[in-house]
């Protein structure tokens, strides 16, 4: 009698250790495929600068992320200076002897940086589409507008439509 419930532990652990295994793997490439499945973003909503490159071919799409990854290192330094530059200013309005000005003047040296290190990672980004075919250069292209949505907007009023030539331009 000891050795047949001996047995019977022995396969409902082997049969439970099955399932748990096959649950374990099962459960894996669901969420694999369910990954793969997202939806694109909304229109609306603004995708990382560093997944612009989402739908280029996976050689292409890791050329770009370690190129985008260096020039986040070598820009590091002005974008923590602005961030320092930002807190300093925040911190100023507490004080008894707030210098507008010299916020004022902080808060420009914060931008200037930030624009420093923007325009550094954005002409690696240019350089980078130079080496793609004109179709690869296509899916970039549309990437950057998916993460650049709002900054590509037309500068008219918020929910209105312009009509007419941009200002400056004879109709």
């Amino acid at each position: 009698m000891k050795s047949r419930s001996l047995i019977i532990a022995l396969v409902v652990s082997v049969a439970l250790n099955l399932f748990l295994g096959g649950l374990i793997v099962g459960g894996s490439v669901v969420a694999r495929r369910l990954a793969d499945l997202q939806p694109p973003p909304a229109a609306g909503q603004r995708l990382p600068l560093w997944r612009a490159a989402d739908d280029l071919p996976p050689p292409k799409r890791r050329a770009y992320r370690q190129m985008f990854r260096q020039a986040a290192l070598e820009t590091r330094e002005p974008v923590l200076q602005s961030r320092a530059l930002r807190r300093d200013a925040i911190a100023a309005l507490e004080s008894p002897g707030y210098d507008a000005e010299a916020a004022v003047a902080a808060m420009g040296q914060a931008r200037a940086k930030d624009m420093e290190a923007r325009s550094e990672v954005e002409a690696r980004i240019m350089r980078f589409a130079a080496t793609l075919t004109p179709d690869e250069r296509k899916l970039l292209a549309a990437g950057l507008r998916r993460a650049l949505a709002g900054q590509l907007r037309d500068p008219g009023m918020p929910g209105q439509r312009r009509r007419g030539p941009p200002p400056g331009e004879a109709p």
